[in-house]
């Protein structure tokens, strides 16, 4: 008779909550766009009808895992979703470590600086510490460009062409590049000077650094970015600023167990 119990109970642990699959079939669907969705092309999305779709999101609102965009009939991912995903990162193996480089690295050059890490949907900026010099630029946490910043620079020139090739043919379309030309430059940049730095010619100014944090298998896990203008932020190999970002990449890559490239 415990025996059979037993066997219940693991055919029903193993059955599982199939509404709680579903609710993350909506979240899915929200975390797919980077635009909030209209609810129909969410049912679409979430292979549910508008009326299941919209009964899942009144309890997603409910919970902040959704919210009701400014745009009548919109959801997007709410708070907290942000909070989950952010407690998530924080877990990520060597997140702790390479944050106070980036709390080092502010102090060291004075500059703005950030972490980023690589995601299906693009380069995230996860921590960032605001510099006494600064530009016209406010940092933020939060997607960030492939062809305009240095960090997403670094991924495309340290990742495998599969992972990045999507968005980065959707962004040099939009801004009428090479991406074929765009990678090979950043691969170059990088092989030669264990960096990349990204100047704009849009006469905004902005200048970043960026370089790789590697873990013991070689793979980039992070990257290091110093932000700022192209009056104040030194990108020369020789500069004590480029000297700062690699010595803070080298120590951040030994502390992961990975080896200075």
């Amino acid at each position: 008779m415990g025996k059979g119990n037993k066997d219940v109970e693991d055919k029903s642990e193993r059955r599982g909550i199939q509404s709680v699959e579903v609710a993350f079939r909506v979240l899915s669907a929200l975390q797919s766009s980077r635009q909030p969705l209209p609810l129909k092309e969410i049912a679409q999305r979430s292979d549910l009808t508008s009326s299941a779709t919209n009964n899942y999101l009144v309890s997603l609102v409910r919970t902040g895992l959704a919210t009701a965009d400014d745009k009548p009939g919109h959801y997007r991912l709410g708070p907290a979703a942000l909070r989950l995903g952010m407690s998530a990162v924080a877990q990520l193996d060597g997140f702790d470590l390479v944050r106070r480089e980036v709390t080092w690295l502010r102090d060291a050059t004075r500059h703005n600086a950030a972490m980023s890490v690589w995601t299906s949907d693009g380069p995230v900026s996860l921590f960032k510490q605001d510099g006494e010099i600064r530009g016209a630029f406010e940092m933020r946490t939060g997607f960030i460009g492939i062809l305009s910043t240095a960090a997403g620079k670094i991924f495309v020139a340290s990742l495998p062409a599969t992972d990045t090739r999507r968005l980065l043919q959707q962004e040099a379309r939009a801004a009428g590049m090479d991406a074929q030309e765009f990678r090979a430059e950043a691969e170059r940049e990088l092989a030669a000077q264990g960096y990349v730095s990204m100047e704009r010619a849009d006469g905004s100014g902005y200048a970043s650094l960026a370089a790789p944090v590697r873990d013991w298998s070689g793979e980039v896990k992070f990257a290091l970015s110093l932000v700022g203008s192209r009056a104040t932020l030194e990108v020369k190999p020789s500069s004590a600023t480029v000297k700062a970002l690699l010595e803070s990449s080298k120590r951040a890559t030994a502390a992961l167990g990975g080896a200075a490239s």
